[in-house]
């Protein structure tokens, strides 16, 4: 697992946390960002319809993706180093949703993050634990450490 922000809109300063995302047929990664855009009252962008974002006013980056024969969705590997020199100057974190639990989910996850250069990362298994309210083990506690 992986291990507040200030946004300027019209003068006042307020958190600012962007999620950027790209998703497959399946969906969850859409739904995960999702979740986490309500929960942490952040903006969330989706790779498929937007690939230039401004990210100034963040200072907390949520990056998703899908895994696809073992590689994250090229549209993320191309955001993320077309803005590398920006995300760098971010709390960037990068979140996964993969097929794979345990030890081969911390491969891949590693992995991803190292390929990504984002070391602040995080998994959550297609078909993995979900709690009460249907939301996949591990999701509360990454939100909690965005807050953080």
């Amino acid at each position: 697992m992986i291990r507040g922000c200030t946004q300027v809109r019209e003068g006042i300063q307020t958190t600012g946390i962007a999620i950027i995302y790209a998703s497959s047929f399946g969906g969850h990664v859409a739904e995960t960002a999702k979740y986490m855009a309500k929960e942490l009252d952040a903006d969330i962008f989706d790779l498929k319809k937007q690939t230039k974002i401004n990210m100034t006013s963040y200072n907390r980056v949520i990056i998703g993706t899908g895994i696809h024969a073992g590689k994250p969705f090229g549209k993320v590997v191309s955001f993320v180093k077309d803005n590398k020199a920006v995300l760098d100057g971010k709390k960037t974190s990068l979140f996964i949703c993969c097929m794979y639990m345990g030890d081969k989910g911390d491969a891949q996850c590693e992995k991803v993050s190292k390929d990504l250069g984002i070391p602040d990362a995080a998994y959550f298994p297609d078909k993995g634990e979900t709690d009460e309210n249907g939301v996949k083990k591990g999701v509360v506690s990454f939100i909690q450490r965005m807050k953080a």
